[in-house]
């Protein structure tokens, strides 16, 4: 019987084959990543267990990711605190991406392909979007409650999951991107179904999908119920890598013969761009079923959808026109390298020219840290939930949706098909 990638990863890591339902042992040798909540945390913890030493203070990433620019005095104490912890562990410095360096943690470790195929990658206490590497052939996960313990060793315990594959069919159609295509797969498959496993991400339109596209598909993992989610690296994939981490790796993949807990088919050659109504996260609708809901804000950003594909089909919409009087769109890059790449493009021209805002690379309005809604407003976003007071007032609405269907409804001020616009 064959191994799944998944399975292959930890065999790796742990020295020996393994299969579903083992515990095992694992260490990395790529950093782990620890946002700056995580670090301030972190900190006092240590001081009171006596601890003055890491494991390996190279191989560990801080990334100020979630709260930007807030005015919040807490805010800078924190950092304040995670610098402080680093000196005394002896963290480089180039190690700690404050702002004007860094952005959304997940996004920032795809920027620099931290991930390396074949490698587990781990980021420090609950961050359910660590899953996004999954992306580059690795198996990248949360630590959760062995973040200390991995910190001071260098190894933490695992059990060995089943998977689950989905097999995705089809050419993708004009205007539908990854995002359409995991929105739709929840919406077939349910939050139940995947529930501790790992979803593998397989088939012809994963093949044509975009690196950006694939990020997408493995960060919203958790709403399917997953641990994680991976894909088998291609030539595409690889070579993006390379392009970012000169470090060498060794790609691992499935074999023909694994054996998966589930396999779903799912066909996307009709498919259209998709939107998920408020409040539950797995009810799922083609766009057109809610085309002419009033809206007065949009977003977009966030793990799932700030990158340079999704930067670049906002600006395809709004390119020479203004958003809708009534609306403000929030657009925020999801990492300083993003931003800077829009600025090359001009796409930041067309952004401002369309009076949109710009904040900082960073969670933004996501996490209800910028622009945060009011009762009453109405927001299309291609934010990760859709739940009441996730981004501001509990009577506020939230509808998930990839960028150009976002931008698209902001230029309307109303909910809109994108697909005339492209």
């Amino acid at each position: 019987m064959g191994q799944t990638i998944t399975e292959k990863i930890l065999s790796r890591a742990a020295g020996r084959p393994v299969s579903p339902g083992e515990y095992i042992e694992v260490s990395s040798r790529v950093p782990i990543t620890m946002g700056r909540f995580t670090g301030d945390r972190t900190s006092p913890m240590m001081k009171e267990l006596g601890v003055d030493k890491l494991f390996d203070p190279n191989l560990i990433h801080f990334v100020d990711g979630h709260i930007g620019t807030s005015p919040s005095h807490n805010a800078g104490e924190a950092r304040s605190r995670t610098r402080e912890f680093g000196k005394r562990m002896g963290i480089p410095l180039e190690n700690i991406f404050e702002l004007g360096r860094a952005g959304i943690e997940h996004v920032v470790s795809g920027d620099n392909a931290w991930a390396l195929p074949g490698e587990i990658f781990m980021c420090a206490h609950n961050n359910g979007h660590t899953t996004t590497s999954g992306a580059l052939g690795a198996f990248a996960f949360p630590l959760t409650f062995g973040s200390n313990n991995y910190l001071i060793t260098g190894k933490t315990w695992v059990r060995v999951p089943d998977s689950v594959k989905i097999v995705v069919n089809g050419k993708l159609p004009k205007g539908v991107v990854g995002r359409d295509v995991v929105e739709y797969a929840l919406g077939q498959i349910g939050p139940i179904a995947s529930a501790g496993k790992v979803i593998e991400w397989v088939g012809p339109a994963i093949d044509d999908m975009s690196i950006d596209s694939r990020f997408t598909l493995c960060c919203n993992a958790l709403f399917f119920g997953a641990w994680t989610a991976i894909i088998n690296p291609d030539q595409k994939c690889i070579e993006y890598v390379k392009s970012r981490n000169p470090n060498p790796f060794e790609p691992l993949y499935s074999d023909p013969d694994a054996s998966y807990a589930h396999v779903f088919e799912i066909d996307v050659s009709n498919l259209v761009p998709q939107i998920v109504p408020p409040p539950e996260r797995y009810h799922v609708h083609p766009v057109t079923q809610h085309e002419g809901k009033p809206i007065n804000r949009g977003f977009a950003g966030s793990c799932a959808n700030g990158r340079m594909e999704d930067m670049r089909m906002v600006a395809q919409v709004l390119k020479g026109r203004k958003i809708h009087p009534e609306v403000v769109f929030n657009i925020t890059p999801g990492t300083d390298r993003i931003l800077k790449q829009c600025v090359q493009e001009g796409l930041m021209e067309i952004f401002l020219e369309a009076e949109a805002i710009v904040p900082v690379p960073s969670c933004s309005m996501c996490a209800g840290l910028t622009t945060p809604l009011g009762a009453g407003d109405v927001c299309v976003a291609t934010g990760t939930c859709n739940y009441r007071g996730r981004m501001g007032s509990r009577d506020a609405e939230i509808y998930l949706a990839n960028a150009a269907t976002v931008a698209a409804s902001c230029v309307e001020g109303k909910i809109a098909d994108p697909r005339k616009y492209l």
